[in-house]
């Protein structure tokens, strides 16, 4: 049997940050590491918060990148085509938000009765409560 393979800290740092912007598939097979040994290193505490802290100092990098981008577009929309600087910058500011998590923490609320006239709101609550009858005898 083969001895067993030594992997550099930055080489787990770097496919476990592979792995969870990709797939655990994808960055085992992109490094050439095993899948089993990939996922034992995401399931590791002790690389948990070497995630979140590089995690962190990507999305800061992206934040920065992004700044970078829009003085790019001020002072570049003359020479080049703003589309093509525009989609730059929004894809960068994607990548900010999405490495800080800021897409998942938006919460909306909608009424959906708003749009619904006075006699459909009654329609619904008579629904509402026929069913509701129907379920007590089914659960009785």
């Amino acid at each position: 049997m083969p001895p067993q393979r030594r992997y550099t800290k930055r080489e787990k740092v770097t496919t476990v940050m592979a792995a969870e912007m990709t797939s655990l598939s994808a960055a085992a097979k992109s490094s050439g590491i095993p899948k089993s040994t990939v996922k034992s290193w995401l399931d590791n505490p002790k690389l948990a918060q070497l995630r979140t802290t590089t995690r962190e100092q990507l999305a800061d990098e992206a934040r920065v990148l992004q700044q970078l981008a829009a003085e790019a577009i001020r002072a570049r929309l003359p020479e080049f085509e703003p589309r093509d600087l525009t989609i730059l910058y929004g894809v960068v500011a994607d990548k900010a938000q999405l490495l800080s998590g800021e897409p998942t923490q938006r919460t909306e609320h909608r009424d959906m009765t708003a749009a619904l006239t006075d006699h459909e709101k009654d329609a619904l609550a008579d629904a509402i409560d026929a069913f509701l009858k129907d379920a007590d005898h089914v659960d009785a």
